[in-house]
């Protein structure tokens, strides 16, 4: 059991950083990381995690089915219908059925053993619920969603999981009550807006309805089905401009939103604005053509079993964490192995993983897990700069060194890139000036003690004890009890 030497303070870190939303991207290494946009994200602490329990959207679906099922039908979007076609892909001879039922036995099991070993614990209670309601019990499901919120009712998730009970069986009024609830403990979670937006909708009130999307793209610039439902909202009021732009949004972010090319259409035809018109409605059929190919195509059995992966991998994943806040890491690395043999393209997952392996001295196996991610999510520049930094503990030069410059493609206005190749160069005591270049590009991107102490080192090695010395105050005024800053400062005033 040598290899999981994991220290208390080192695994609840591992459970500790993540990001994009609930499950996330982690920054898993020893030097500071910044990615500035995600960071209002990446909030979920170990306490969050033990206050607020797990969210359960995942991969677009929300609790009670897809959050598109209301105004769309509930088709598969085209990101399912490509992850189907990959998994009828991988065994053309599988029989989805057997499988999902497989898979649901499975997950079944491991909500009664959460439910045992964690007895009255709210966590536990709501990965029962959230199992249940994919498993097409919602109304014992709704018992153990109140049972949760009776042990602790400080759970957005959970409240936002009821409000689509409600919804879907048409009690507007008391879904939007507990959505105002998810939004007294966190007024700044995202899609809450959208969906009292709906029930509103629903109950004819236009007026808050709008009001409550405007809220929801102040806090998330990049909801794109609000855009759209508040350009259907604002042509129905005959106010056009304001469609116009709410639709140019929309396919801004998602350039192929066929109803909004269609919102679009019908704009331009009420104003007589004819060639426009035309090529709204043109854009309009192709996507619709391909919009009905999907669904000529596709496989309902293989949507239904690429769902419940996806739900199963995330109770996979929860369960991991759970197990790993109790100090099991034996039990987590096996269960997150497991989220991700479901769904092997969850990267939240493999994430999990790779910190886990790095924080137990198995550096290779963490690389292995970023490469997995790379290939997912090839210009995600924290999997890029994670491999870098594996890479140079590796002595794999070169390869760092690429996998850094890959980092400063991908997200040149973020300081990270250029620091970690600094480093890398005085490291190695290689491209000094260039080291140095990188050091004052970090700086002048992002202030941070991290970067003050990297520009400090490549100062004094270019033969600049005076610029690092400026440059080392400014890490230890940032950071004043960094001990490592204050050795710098002692090694270059002594030189000097």
């Amino acid at each position: 059991m040598e290899r999981y030497k994991i220290t208390n303070s080192a695994f609840h870190k591992f459970l500790d950083d993540t990001g994009r939303d609930c499950f996330a991207s982690l920054a898993m290494t020893n030097n500071y990381v910044s990615l500035r946009g995600a960071q209002r994200r990446s909030n979920l602490t170990v306490e969050r995690f033990a206050k607020y329990g797990m969210k359960l959207v995942f991969a677009g679906m929300i609790l009670w089915g897809s959050p598109w099922d209301f105004f769309g039908a509930g088709r598969l979007s085209r990101a399912d219908a490509q992850q189907q076609a990959q998994t009828a892909s991988v065994d053309p001879m599988l029989v989805p059925e057997r499988e999902i039922a497989g898979v649901k036995k499975e997950e079944m099991e491991l909500a009664e053993s959460l439910m045992k070993d964690f007895p009255d614990n709210a966590n536990a209670l709501v990965v029962m619920g959230n199992v249940l309601e994919r498993h097409g019990e919602a109304v014992k499901a709704l018992e153990f969603f109140e049972r949760a919120l009776e042990q602790d009712p400080n759970r957005p998730s959970v409240y936002e999981s009821m409000g689509w009970f409600y919804l879907h069986k048409g009690q507007y009024a008391e879904a939007i009550a507990h959505w105002q609830k998810a939004l007294q403990i966190d007024p700044e979670l995202p899609r809450i807006h959208n969906e009292i937006a709906r029930a509103l909708m629903g109950l004819g009130r236009q007026t808050e309805a709008i009001e409550e999307l405007e809220k929801d793209v102040q806090i998330s610039p990049d909801a794109g089905m609000s855009y759209f439902l508040l350009g259907q909202l604002y042509l129905q009021r005959e106010e056009y401009e304001k469609a116009k732009k709410c639709y140019e949004k929309t396919i801004a972010i998602d350039p192929n939103h066929t109803n909004a090319y269609y919102g679009l259409f019908t704009l331009c035809t009420r104003l007589k604005d004819s060639d426009p018109a035309r090529r709204y409605m043109a854009t309009f059929r192709k996507l619709k053509a391909e919009d009905m190919k999907t669904l000529k195509d596709r496989n309902d059995a293989f949507g239904d079993l690429v769902r419940m992966r996806k739900g199963a991998s995330e109770t996979f994943l929860l369960a991991g964490q759970m197990y790993g806040l109790k100090g099991d890491v034996q039990k987590a690395e096996n269960l997150l192995t497991r989220a991700a043999q479901i769904d092997p393209i969850n990267t939240d997952c493999l994430y999990r993983l790779a910190y886990l392996y790095l924080m137990s001295n198995r550096a290779t196996e963490s690389l292995a897990m970023y490469k997995r991610i790379g290939e997912i999510r090839p210009d995600d520049p924290l999997c890029r700069l994670n491999i870098g930094i594996l890479l140079a503990r590796l002595k794999r030069i070169a390869d760092a060194e690429e996998a850094f410059r890959k980092v400063i493609d991908l997200a040149p206005e973020l300081s990270n890139g250029y620091r970690e190749l600094a480093q890398l160069y005085l490291t190695t005591g290689r491209e000094l000036f260039q080291a140095r270049v990188l050091a004052e590009k970090a700086v002048a991107l992002e202030p941070i003690a991290v970067n003050y102490f990297v520009l400090s080192w490549a100062c004094d090695v270019n033969g600049d004890p005076e610029n690092g010395l400026k440059a080392i105050e400014h890490a230890i005024q940032l950071e004043p009890g960094n001990a490592k800053y204050q050795k710098v400062y002692d090694h270059i005033k002594n030189k000097q």
